[in-house]
C-alpha cells in the first residue's frame, strides 16, 4: 500500500509537471503568432497606415495573451511569471513600436524587434528551468517581405 500510495504521488507531480510544460509552451506559441502578425504587418503595410498600425495593435486580444498570462501566474513560480511579463513588455514595445508607425529599416523597429528576440530567448531559458538553457540560440529570421507566415525562416 504504501508503495502505491508512493507511485500515486510520483504520478500526480508528473501529471502537474507536463501540465504547466504544456501551458507554458502554448503561452509562448500564442507570442509568437502574436509576434509574427506585427511582423507581417510591418512588412506588407509599407508605408504606414492606419489600417495596418490598427492591425498591430489588435495582436494582443486576437491571441488572448492576457488570458495565456493570467494562466501562468496562477500556476508558476515567481521567477517564471517574471519571464513571461518581461517577454509580454518586449512584445508590448514590438507592438507599440509598429502600430506607431515605424516600419522595417527604421531604428526604432529594429531596436524593438531585437528586443523582443533578446527576451524571447530569456523566457524560454527561464522556462527550461532544469533542463537548461537552448541548445541553440533564438535569433531572428531574415524574411522577406511576402514569406508565408507559416514558414518562419522565409524559405
Amino acid at each position: 500500500m504504501l508503495a502505491d500510495r508512493t507511485r500515486w504521488i510520483r504520478d500526480k507531480r508528473e501529471r502537474i509537471e507536463l501540465a504547466q510544460q504544456q501551458l507554458r509552451a502554448d503561452f509562448i506559441a500564442a507570442v509568437a503568432r502574436s509576434a509574427d502578425i506585427v511582423w507581417n504587418v510591418a512588412h506588407q503595410d509599407q508605408p504606414s497606415t492606419e489600417d495596418g498600425n490598427r492591425r498591430a495593435r489588435e495582436v494582443f486580444r486576437e491571441a488572448d495573451l492576457y488570458t495565456w498570462r493570467y494562466r501562468v501566474a496562477l500556476s508558476s513560480p515567481p521567477e517564471i511569471v517574471a519571464g513571461c511579463e518581461a517577454l509580454l513588455d518586449a512584445l508590448r514595445r514590438y507592438r507599440e513600436t509598429v502600430a506607431a508607425g515605424e516600419r522595417t529599416g527604421s531604428t526604432q523597429y529594429r531596436e524593438a524587434r531585437g528586443g523582443y528576440f533578446a527576451a524571447v530567448a530569456e523566457a524560454i531559458n527561464v522556462l527550461r528551468g532544469s533542463q537548461g538553457p537552448l541548445p541553440f540560440s533564438i535569433r531572428q529570421s531574415v524574411r522577406r517581405a511576402g514569406s508565408s507566415a507559416s514558414d518562419p525562416a522565409g524559405r
